[in-house]
């Protein structure tokens, strides 16, 4: 990305687009050569996503699909569910979509938090609240509820000591426990082999 500024929109919703893009061009105001990566909740809504974010005027590719993003690429959509681990690592901020409308199922925050990337999210998180609010009160996680405050976040965010901080509070949170799930990982394993040594 050629040390390009970079965000990602992760499960994002048919609904929840237009959102992402206002806050996009928010965030280019203060960042013009920001560059979004944006995966929808579904890989078949990618060439429609495509559709709306030209409509919308920004320059966009579909990742995959062709050439790299250049300088003057704007939205890079990827439709490919198996690299979201590949851009929670190059974006210093994500924005877990499915949680700004209320039939989504939104993403697990833990995801993002364990490959170094700030989580945003909106306040429909279902199932996952616990992960939430765990990495909220760490202070890994902060809550949007519009395309102002996402564009104004992501704009704060994207500079690499807010980023940072952000991270390593997610890391600390991931890693809680580790220890102790290592030494019932021993325990197991020892139990089992000493079971399988038995006639």
């Amino acid at each position: 990305f050629g040390g390009r500024p970079v965000w990602f929109a992760a499960g994002v919703q048919a609904e929840e687009l237009p959102v992402v893009l206002q806050a996009h061009r928010q965030a280019l105001r203060h960042s013009h050569r920001m560059l979004l990566i944006l995966s929808p909740a579904h890989p078949d809504q990618a060439e429609a996503a495509a559709i709306e974010v030209a409509d919308a005027g920004l320059d966009t590719l579909l990742w995959g699909d062709g050439p790299d993003p250049d300088e003057t690429t704007q939205v890079m959509i990827a439709d490919d569910m198996a690299a979201r681990g590949l851009f929670f690592r190059l974006a210093p901020v994500s924005f877990l979509g499915s949680s700004l409308v209320a039939e989504g199922d939104s993403c697990d925050p833990f995801e993002a938090a364990a490959l170094g990337s700030a989580v945003l999210y909106g306040p429909r998180i279902g199932r996952f609240l616990h992960s939430y609010s765990r990495l909220a009160a760490a202070g890994a996680a902060r809550i949007v509820n519009d395309a102002e405050a996402l564009g104004t976040a992501v704009s704060r965010l994207i500079a690499p000591d807010q980023a940072a901080t952000m991270a390593h509070a997610g890391w600390d949170v991931i890693s809680q426990g580790a220890e102790q799930t290592d030494r019932i990982t021993e325990l197991v394993q020892d139990t089992l082999d000493a079971k399988a040594r038995r006639p």
